[in-house]
Protein backbone atom coordinates (compact mmCIF):
# COMPACT_ATOMS: atom_id res chain seq x y z
CA UNK A 1 0.00 0.00 0.00
CA UNK A 2 2.54 2.21 0.93
CA UNK A 3 4.77 1.49 -2.09
CA UNK A 4 1.45 2.91 -4.04
CA UNK A 5 1.13 5.81 -2.08
CA UNK A 6 5.11 7.00 -3.23
CA UNK A 7 4.30 6.22 -6.92
CA UNK A 8 0.63 8.09 -7.01
CA UNK A 9 2.61 11.12 -5.56
CA UNK A 10 3.94 11.44 -8.86
CA UNK A 11 0.77 10.49 -11.36
CA UNK A 12 -1.82 11.42 -9.01
CA UNK A 13 -0.77 13.73 -6.50
CA UNK A 14 -4.08 14.79 -5.16
CA UNK A 15 -5.75 12.04 -4.44
CA UNK A 16 -2.30 10.25 -3.21
CA UNK A 17 -2.14 13.14 -0.37
CA UNK A 18 -5.93 12.43 0.39
CA UNK A 19 -5.03 9.58 0.75
CA UNK A 20 -1.08 9.96 2.60
CA UNK A 21 -2.50 12.32 5.67
CA UNK A 22 -5.20 10.01 7.41
CA UNK A 23 -3.39 7.61 8.41
CA UNK A 24 0.76 8.78 7.45
CA UNK A 25 3.04 5.84 7.28
CA UNK A 26 6.78 5.78 8.00
CA UNK A 27 7.10 3.34 5.31
CA UNK A 28 6.53 5.44 2.08
CA UNK A 29 9.65 7.72 3.57
CA UNK A 30 12.24 5.18 3.88
CA UNK A 31 11.10 3.37 0.48
CA UNK A 32 11.82 6.73 -0.87
CA UNK A 33 15.01 6.94 1.46
CA UNK A 34 16.09 3.20 -0.27
CA UNK A 35 15.71 4.05 -3.46
CA UNK A 36 17.24 7.66 -3.30
CA UNK A 37 21.03 5.54 -1.85
CA UNK A 38 20.23 3.01 -4.43
CA UNK A 39 19.77 5.40 -7.56
CA UNK A 40 22.70 7.91 -6.13
CA UNK A 41 24.76 4.85 -5.56
CA UNK A 42 24.24 3.89 -9.36
CA UNK A 43 24.98 8.38 -10.13
CA UNK A 44 27.94 7.87 -8.74
CA UNK A 45 29.21 4.81 -10.73
CA UNK A 46 27.94 6.06 -14.33
CA UNK A 47 29.60 9.35 -12.89
CA UNK A 48 32.74 7.75 -12.16
CA UNK A 49 33.01 5.74 -15.31
CA UNK A 50 33.59 9.38 -17.39
CA UNK A 51 35.82 11.44 -14.92
CA UNK A 52 39.68 10.03 -14.60
CA UNK A 53 41.91 11.11 -11.47
CA UNK A 54 46.14 11.16 -11.54
CA UNK A 55 47.17 8.03 -10.82
CA UNK A 56 51.49 8.53 -10.15
CA UNK A 57 54.07 6.63 -10.26
CA UNK A 58 54.97 4.36 -7.26
CA UNK A 59 58.10 5.82 -7.08
CA UNK A 60 56.98 9.49 -6.88
CA UNK A 61 59.56 11.94 -5.52
CA UNK A 62 62.37 9.13 -4.94
CA UNK A 63 64.18 10.77 -8.11
CA UNK A 64 64.57 13.55 -5.87
CA UNK A 65 64.53 12.21 -2.35
CA UNK A 66 66.95 9.39 -2.52
CA UNK A 67 70.94 10.04 -1.88
CA UNK A 68 71.11 7.16 -4.40
CA UNK A 69 69.36 8.80 -7.51
CA UNK A 70 70.89 12.16 -6.65
CA UNK A 71 74.28 10.64 -7.90
CA UNK A 72 72.15 10.17 -10.94
CA UNK A 73 71.98 13.52 -11.83
CA UNK A 74 74.32 15.69 -13.91
CA UNK A 75 74.66 19.42 -14.59
CA UNK A 76 76.81 22.07 -16.43
CA UNK A 77 77.26 23.33 -13.38
CA UNK A 78 78.20 22.23 -9.76
CA UNK A 79 77.87 18.59 -8.92
CA UNK A 80 74.06 17.93 -8.32
CA UNK A 81 73.35 17.55 -4.52
CA UNK A 82 70.28 17.18 -2.14
CA UNK A 83 68.81 20.46 -0.76
CA UNK A 84 66.57 21.06 2.37
CA UNK A 85 64.99 23.54 0.43
CA UNK A 86 62.18 21.35 -0.77
CA UNK A 87 57.83 21.17 -1.63
CA UNK A 88 57.59 17.23 -1.12
CA UNK A 89 59.16 14.89 1.28
CA UNK A 90 62.39 16.77 2.69
CA UNK A 91 64.41 16.93 -0.18
CA UNK A 92 64.63 18.68 -3.65
CA UNK A 93 67.96 18.34 -5.86
CA UNK A 94 69.69 21.41 -6.67
CA UNK A 95 72.94 22.75 -8.92
CA UNK A 96 74.65 26.15 -9.24
CA UNK A 97 76.69 27.82 -11.66
CA UNK A 98 78.90 30.56 -11.64
CA UNK A 99 78.93 33.39 -14.50
CA UNK A 100 77.09 32.25 -17.15
CA UNK A 101 74.01 32.53 -19.47
CA UNK A 102 72.43 29.18 -19.12
CA UNK A 103 71.96 26.01 -16.40
CA UNK A 104 71.07 22.65 -17.07
CA UNK A 105 70.74 19.54 -14.59
CA UNK A 106 69.98 16.22 -16.36
CA UNK A 107 68.84 12.76 -14.84
CA UNK A 108 69.22 9.72 -16.98
CA UNK A 109 68.75 6.10 -16.43
CA UNK A 110 64.96 6.26 -15.08
CA UNK A 111 63.32 4.05 -17.43
CA UNK A 112 62.41 2.66 -19.39
CA UNK A 113 59.03 4.61 -19.06
CA UNK A 114 56.36 3.70 -21.43
CA UNK A 115 54.33 6.59 -22.59
CA UNK A 116 52.96 4.87 -25.75
CA UNK A 117 48.92 4.81 -25.26
CA UNK A 118 46.05 3.99 -23.11
CA UNK A 119 46.86 2.63 -20.05
CA UNK A 120 50.63 4.04 -19.91
CA UNK A 121 51.77 7.22 -18.29
CA UNK A 122 50.36 10.26 -19.91
CA UNK A 123 51.52 13.38 -17.51
CA UNK A 124 54.64 14.60 -16.64
CA UNK A 125 54.71 16.71 -13.13
CA UNK A 126 57.27 18.68 -11.38
CA UNK A 127 58.24 21.33 -8.80
CA UNK A 128 61.21 23.67 -10.03
CA UNK A 129 63.10 26.95 -8.45
CA UNK A 130 64.76 29.15 -10.68
CA UNK A 131 67.58 31.65 -8.92
CA UNK A 132 69.41 34.72 -10.73
CA UNK A 133 71.65 36.87 -9.28
CA UNK A 134 70.17 39.47 -11.19
CA UNK A 135 66.31 38.05 -10.72
CA UNK A 136 65.75 38.52 -14.72
CA UNK A 137 63.50 35.82 -15.58
CA UNK A 138 64.89 33.58 -18.08
CA UNK A 139 65.04 35.15 -22.14
CA UNK A 140 65.58 32.73 -24.60
CA UNK A 141 65.05 29.67 -23.34
CA UNK A 142 63.08 27.80 -20.62
CA UNK A 143 63.38 23.52 -21.97
CA UNK A 144 62.67 20.28 -21.11
CA UNK A 145 63.73 17.55 -23.21
CA UNK A 146 62.70 13.95 -23.03
CA UNK A 147 65.47 11.30 -23.83
CA UNK A 148 65.61 7.77 -25.36
CA UNK A 149 67.60 4.89 -25.87
CA UNK A 150 70.67 5.81 -23.68
CA UNK A 151 70.14 9.18 -24.48
CA UNK A 152 70.51 9.04 -28.38
CA UNK A 153 67.33 10.32 -29.17
CA UNK A 154 65.84 13.75 -27.59
CA UNK A 155 62.69 15.82 -27.76
CA UNK A 156 62.36 19.18 -26.57
CA UNK A 157 59.24 21.14 -25.45
CA UNK A 158 59.15 24.77 -24.00
CA UNK A 159 57.60 24.91 -21.00
CA UNK A 160 58.50 29.03 -20.12
CA UNK A 161 55.07 29.74 -20.01
CA UNK A 162 54.69 27.47 -16.92
CA UNK A 163 56.85 28.63 -14.65
CA UNK A 164 57.02 31.99 -12.22
CA UNK A 165 58.28 34.74 -12.91
CA UNK A 166 60.04 35.21 -9.96
CA UNK A 167 63.26 34.21 -8.77
CA UNK A 168 63.16 32.34 -6.20
CA UNK A 169 59.52 31.05 -5.99
CA UNK A 170 58.41 27.03 -6.82
CA UNK A 171 56.71 26.53 -9.80
CA UNK A 172 54.09 23.76 -9.73
CA UNK A 173 54.47 22.55 -13.56
CA UNK A 174 52.33 19.82 -15.51
CA UNK A 175 52.93 18.77 -18.82
CA UNK A 176 50.79 15.96 -21.08
CA UNK A 177 53.10 13.34 -22.55
CA UNK A 178 52.48 10.25 -25.20
CA UNK A 179 51.15 10.36 -28.52
CA UNK A 180 48.16 12.75 -27.63
CA UNK A 181 50.14 15.86 -25.86
CA UNK A 182 51.29 19.12 -28.13
CA UNK A 183 54.46 20.80 -28.32
CA UNK A 184 56.95 17.90 -28.64
CA UNK A 185 59.80 18.30 -31.59
CA UNK A 186 60.60 16.00 -32.53
CA UNK A 187 57.69 13.61 -31.76
CA UNK A 188 59.72 11.24 -28.97
CA UNK A 189 59.76 7.81 -28.85
CA UNK A 190 57.34 7.59 -26.43
CA UNK A 191 57.23 3.86 -25.58
CA UNK A 192 60.97 4.44 -23.97
CA UNK A 193 61.80 7.76 -21.64
CA UNK A 194 64.79 6.95 -20.31
CA UNK A 195 65.99 10.23 -19.21
CA UNK A 196 64.83 13.96 -18.77
CA UNK A 197 66.93 17.27 -19.11
CA UNK A 198 65.70 21.06 -17.88
CA UNK A 199 67.31 23.56 -19.15
CA UNK A 200 67.13 27.79 -18.43
CA UNK A 201 69.15 30.32 -20.76
CA UNK A 202 69.53 33.91 -20.59
CA UNK A 203 70.98 36.13 -22.43
CA UNK A 204 73.84 37.74 -20.86
CA UNK A 205 75.90 35.47 -17.76
CA UNK A 206 75.10 35.79 -14.09
CA UNK A 207 75.07 33.35 -11.09
CA UNK A 208 72.31 30.88 -11.64
CA UNK A 209 70.45 27.95 -9.16
CA UNK A 210 68.08 25.90 -10.37
CA UNK A 211 66.34 23.23 -8.10
CA UNK A 212 64.02 20.51 -9.00
CA UNK A 213 61.06 18.47 -6.55
CA UNK A 214 58.42 16.11 -6.77
CA UNK A 215 59.37 14.76 -10.22
CA UNK A 216 57.28 12.05 -11.47
CA UNK A 217 55.41 10.38 -14.36
CA UNK A 218 51.31 9.76 -13.77
CA UNK A 219 48.51 8.02 -15.48
CA UNK A 220 45.20 9.00 -15.78
CA UNK A 221 42.53 5.94 -14.35
CA UNK A 222 38.61 6.25 -13.86
CA UNK A 223 37.36 6.95 -10.61
CA UNK A 224 35.97 3.47 -10.72
CA UNK A 225 39.11 2.10 -9.42
CA UNK A 226 38.61 3.56 -5.99
CA UNK A 227 34.64 3.56 -6.09
CA UNK A 228 34.18 0.32 -4.13
CA UNK A 229 36.71 1.67 -1.37
CA UNK A 230 34.68 4.07 0.11
CA UNK A 231 31.35 2.93 -1.13
CA UNK A 232 30.09 2.34 1.94
CA UNK A 233 30.92 5.80 3.80
CA UNK A 234 29.83 7.68 0.72
CA UNK A 235 26.44 5.54 1.45
CA UNK A 236 25.76 6.53 5.08
CA UNK A 237 26.99 10.35 3.58
CA UNK A 238 23.91 10.20 1.48
CA UNK A 239 21.84 9.12 3.86
CA UNK A 240 22.76 11.63 6.24
CA UNK A 241 22.09 14.32 3.89
CA UNK A 242 18.73 12.93 2.84
CA UNK A 243 17.74 13.04 6.72
CA UNK A 244 19.08 16.10 6.96
CA UNK A 245 17.10 17.74 3.71
CA UNK A 246 14.29 16.40 5.15
CA UNK A 247 14.67 17.34 8.66
CA UNK A 248 15.20 21.04 7.25
CA UNK A 249 12.22 21.38 5.09
CA UNK A 250 9.75 19.59 7.67
CA UNK A 251 11.07 22.32 10.01
CA UNK A 252 10.46 25.24 7.94
CA UNK A 253 7.01 23.85 7.07
CA UNK A 254 6.42 23.58 10.84
CA UNK A 255 7.95 26.97 11.26
CA UNK A 256 5.83 28.47 8.36
CA UNK A 257 2.56 27.40 9.36
CA UNK A 258 2.61 28.59 12.92
CA UNK A 259 3.73 32.08 11.97
CA UNK A 260 0.40 31.96 9.91
CA UNK A 261 -1.06 31.46 13.27
CA UNK A 262 -2.41 28.04 12.32
CA UNK A 263 -2.32 24.92 14.31
CA UNK A 264 -0.33 22.26 12.27
CA UNK A 265 -1.53 19.23 14.15
CA UNK A 266 0.47 16.24 14.99
CA UNK A 267 4.03 17.78 14.07
CA UNK A 268 5.22 14.04 13.74
CA UNK A 269 2.49 13.07 11.00
CA UNK A 270 3.25 16.40 9.28
CA UNK A 271 7.19 14.84 9.54
CA UNK A 272 5.99 11.87 7.74
CA UNK A 273 4.10 13.63 5.52
CA UNK A 274 6.87 15.85 4.12
CA UNK A 275 8.87 12.89 3.41
CA UNK A 276 6.57 11.73 0.60
CA UNK A 277 7.56 15.31 -0.80
CA UNK A 278 10.96 13.92 -1.78
CA UNK A 279 9.58 11.13 -4.19
CA UNK A 280 10.02 13.76 -6.33
CA UNK A 281 14.18 13.41 -6.08
CA UNK A 282 13.69 9.83 -7.56
CA UNK A 283 12.63 11.22 -10.76
CA UNK A 284 15.36 13.77 -10.65
CA UNK A 285 17.96 11.28 -10.06
CA UNK A 286 16.80 8.49 -12.94
CA UNK A 287 16.75 11.29 -15.37
CA UNK A 288 20.23 12.45 -14.14
CA UNK A 289 22.07 8.78 -14.42
CA UNK A 290 20.30 8.87 -17.86
CA UNK A 291 21.93 11.81 -18.96
CA UNK A 292 25.57 11.20 -17.44
CA UNK A 293 26.83 8.52 -20.20
CA UNK A 294 25.94 11.07 -22.91
CA UNK A 295 28.80 13.37 -21.09
CA UNK A 296 32.16 13.37 -22.22
CA UNK A 297 34.98 11.08 -20.71
CA UNK A 298 37.16 13.91 -18.99
CA UNK A 299 39.64 14.52 -16.30
CA UNK A 300 38.10 15.62 -12.94
CA UNK A 301 40.83 18.95 -12.93
CA UNK A 302 39.03 20.19 -16.24
CA UNK A 303 35.06 18.65 -14.87
CA UNK A 304 33.98 21.99 -15.19
CA UNK A 305 35.25 23.69 -17.79
CA UNK A 306 34.14 20.66 -20.23
CA UNK A 307 30.93 19.42 -18.49
CA UNK A 308 29.47 22.70 -17.53
CA UNK A 309 28.41 24.35 -21.12
CA UNK A 310 26.97 20.98 -22.25
CA UNK A 311 23.50 20.30 -23.20
CA UNK A 312 23.20 17.02 -21.14
CA UNK A 313 24.68 19.15 -17.74
CA UNK A 314 22.38 22.37 -18.44
CA UNK A 315 19.68 20.08 -18.75
CA UNK A 316 20.78 18.52 -15.09
CA UNK A 317 21.04 22.16 -13.56
CA UNK A 318 17.29 23.03 -15.14
CA UNK A 319 15.80 19.65 -13.87
CA UNK A 320 17.22 20.50 -10.31
CA UNK A 321 15.02 24.05 -10.20
CA UNK A 322 11.91 22.05 -11.58
CA UNK A 323 12.35 19.28 -9.23
CA UNK A 324 12.40 22.61 -6.63
CA UNK A 325 8.85 23.67 -8.14
CA UNK A 326 7.52 20.33 -8.28
CA UNK A 327 8.55 20.03 -4.51
CA UNK A 328 6.48 22.83 -4.04
CA UNK A 329 3.48 22.14 -5.41
CA UNK A 330 3.62 18.86 -3.49
CA UNK A 331 3.80 20.76 -0.55
CA UNK A 332 0.63 22.60 -1.54
CA UNK A 333 -1.06 19.47 -1.91
CA UNK A 334 0.20 18.07 1.30
CA UNK A 335 -0.60 21.50 3.36
CA UNK A 336 -4.15 21.99 1.56
CA UNK A 337 -4.95 18.55 3.12
CA UNK A 338 -2.97 17.95 6.48
CA UNK A 339 -4.20 21.42 7.54
CA UNK A 340 -7.35 21.72 6.06
CA UNK A 341 -6.57 24.80 4.52
CA UNK A 342 -7.72 26.74 1.46
CA UNK A 343 -6.46 26.29 -1.57
CA UNK A 344 -4.88 30.34 -1.31
CA UNK A 345 -3.30 29.79 2.16
CA UNK A 346 -1.73 26.55 1.07
CA UNK A 347 0.03 27.95 -1.58
CA UNK A 348 1.53 31.56 0.15
CA UNK A 349 2.65 28.67 3.05
CA UNK A 350 4.55 26.31 -0.10
CA UNK A 351 5.52 29.22 -1.93
CA UNK A 352 7.26 30.70 1.63
CA UNK A 353 8.70 27.29 2.92
CA UNK A 354 10.36 26.78 -1.14
CA UNK A 355 12.06 29.72 -0.98
CA UNK A 356 13.18 29.58 2.77
CA UNK A 357 14.69 25.95 1.97
CA UNK A 358 16.60 27.20 -1.14
CA UNK A 359 17.92 30.24 0.63
CA UNK A 360 18.88 27.85 3.68
CA UNK A 361 20.44 24.66 1.57
CA UNK A 362 23.79 26.31 0.97
CA UNK A 363 24.33 26.33 4.86
CA UNK A 364 23.52 22.58 4.90
CA UNK A 365 26.82 20.89 5.73
CA UNK A 366 26.47 17.87 3.33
Amino acid sequence: MFAHDVLKTLYSPLKAFEEIVKKPDIKGPLLILALFLIITAGLQYASAVKVSDEEPMTNRDEWTETAEWTLKWASNGEESTRDADSVSGNYSVVSSVVANESIWMKLTGIGPINCSGDGTYERLSFRIKWVHGNGIFPYSEAALQLLSNNENESSKLDFSDKISNSSGKWSNVTVDVGPKSQGWEPIPSWENVTGLEFRLVWLVPSNLTMKIDDLYFAKFVPLTKYYFDGWFSSLMMSALSFFLNWGVYGGILLLVIKLFGEKAGSWKELFVVVGYLFSVRIVYLLVTVALIPTLPEVRLENLAEIWYPTLPYQAILYLSVVTDVWMAVLCTIAVRFFCNFTWKKAIGIAVLVSLLNFTLRPLIPI
